[in-house]
């Protein structure tokens, strides 16, 4: 199992470019060195000359599936730090090309395949894979940004390309042109090492790629916000078949969705089973809108135990005169009760984070009440990462208060409690703080969401 891996299904488009049915993989095993592509080295070291080689054969197609004739192919043999040899040719006519002999792995690495013609480009690096080569997709050029957790140096390279991007001090990077490609890899090389990999195909993707902060996890770069950020902007990305498995790294310990069906669990202020439920028209579907005194109830889940993220969309009715909660982690708003609140604070017309009484110290005040339009849906966000908490609207940071715009974190952690407490959403004890607003799509997560995320759950469902 350890070697097994998950691969993600790709568009009609990018299966035709894959899988050509008009031309297949010629590859037999030889010793001879006769460069059959008549092709030449732009390193000056011809791969060809390698006992244990390879012929390959294949056709060169755009993303509609057409051939392109004429297109220049290149083989790469790569060792993830440095492209060691090459062998090139000119597709025909009809866009078909043979390529040979080319060596198998070896210590040297293994052949990328990149493919170009007036302005389009595209890499393969699944050349010695299960899946046969047949096909290489152009397409327009790429830009892709990222980041890497706890980097401050090295850099960052795609294997077949001689595309190198250094990594600044704060872990980031950036690539302004990469070509189209199908399993294509980010290596993160550090000290002439590559330390780790990330898989990814670029064909039918938006032409900018950002992706979110990354992790090293073992020779995987990783990430638990790739899902949607990968949905987002339209790439597939691979991961070892582990990284998937129950309790591992892929998945936060809690995670929690409500998207507002008939199934929410609605209590009154006295924690009586809520009688009346007014589900209407939601950003996706239904919402709840609660009445005075009600909330959401989640049991005593307690998500705030280290990173979490909160969100949810709202169509907010505005300050009403009262305290409004969104998210609260308490039995009563006292400092032995109440671990945690989230909330519109009607005396300073903020929007507040506390872990016990008003005023009590460490609470972190966001904005002011524009800082939620009203009367229209908004996606709200809140993330705790290292004992640091911001908000966010609609994918944008909101500024701590009074900070003149210059500061969107603030230091917080929860009340530590000795027992447990009850976790709502949209209300707590007291009648008169119920959210003044329809509620829908709320998330519950004990991870930091990255604003990359962020971004790409509001253009998911923005109106």
């Amino acid at each position: 199992m350890k070697n097994r891996r998950v691969y993600l299904k790709l568009s009609r488009n990018c299966v035709a470019c894959v899988m050509s049915l008009a031309f297949s993989l010629s590859f037999l095993a030889c010793s001879d060195s006769e460069n059959v592509a008549g092709g030449v080295t732009d390193i000056g070291n011809s791969i060809a000359r390698e006992s244990d080689t390879l012929r390959y054969s294949g056709v060169v197609q755009d993303l509609q599936g057409r051939a392109v004739p004429a297109a220049r192919v290149v083989a790469y043999l790569d060792n993830s730090k440095e492209i060691v040899d090459s062998l090139e040719t000119v597709a025909d006519s009809t866009g078909f090309f043979k390529l040979g002999p080319i060596s198998r792995i070896s210590a040297k690495g293994s052949p990328r395949f990149y493919a170009e013609s007036k302005g389009l480009s595209g890499l393969r690096g699944d050349g010695l894979s299960d899946v046969r080569l047949d096909t290489i997709c152009i397409g327009p050029h790429k830009t892709v940004s990222g980041k890497i957790a706890g980097a401050t140096s090295g850099y960052m390279r795609i294997p077949g390309t001689h595309l190198r991007s250094p990594i600044a001090e704060d872990g980031s990077f950036a690539f302004d042109s990469i070509p189209s490609g199908y399993r294509m890899d980010l290596v993160y090389v550090q000290d002439d090492s590559a330390i780790a990999h990330f898989e990814f195909t670029a064909l039918e993707s938006r032409d900018t790629l950002r992706l979110p902060e990354l992790s090293v996890n073992g020779e995987w770069l990783t990430s638990n916000d790739m899902p949607v950020i990968a949905d987002y902007y339209g790439f597939h990305y691979y991961l070892p078949y582990d990284y998937y498995l129950p309790n591992g790294d892929g998945d936060p310990e809690i995670k929690v969705f409500l998207g507002m069906g008939r199934d929410v669990n609605v209590l009154n202020h006295d924690s009586s089973v809520a009688g009346n439920v007014n589900y209407v028209d939601g950003v996706n579907g239904k919402a709840v809108l609660l009445e005075p005194g009600q909330f959401i109830d989640l049991d005593t889940l307690n998500p705030t135990g280290g990173d979490f993220t909160l969100s949810l969309w709202t169509k907010w009715n505005g300050p009403n005169g009262e305290h409004q909660v969104l998210f609260c982690q308490r039995a009563y708003w006292s400092d032995s009760t109440s671990r945690f609140q989230w909330h519109y604070e009607v005396k300073s017309g903020t929007f507040a984070v506390m872990k016990g009484m008003p005023d009590y110290p460490g609470a972190v005040y966001f904005g002011d009440s524009t800082s939620v339009p009203v009367g229209e849906w908004a996606f709200l966000v809140l993330v705790s990462k290292n004992h640091k908490v911001s908000m966010y609207v609609n994918g944008e940071p909101i500024a701590i208060a009074g900070s003149d715009g210059t500061e969107f974190a603030g230091g917080f952690v929860p009340n530590e409690l000795n027992r447990n407490v009850p976790f709502r959403i949209g209300g707590d004890e007291i009648e008169t703080e119920t959210w003044n607003g329809v509620i829908d799509e709320a998330r519950v997560e004990s991870i930091a969401r990255s604003p990359e995320w962020i971004n790409a759950m509001y253009e998911r469902l923005k109106p």
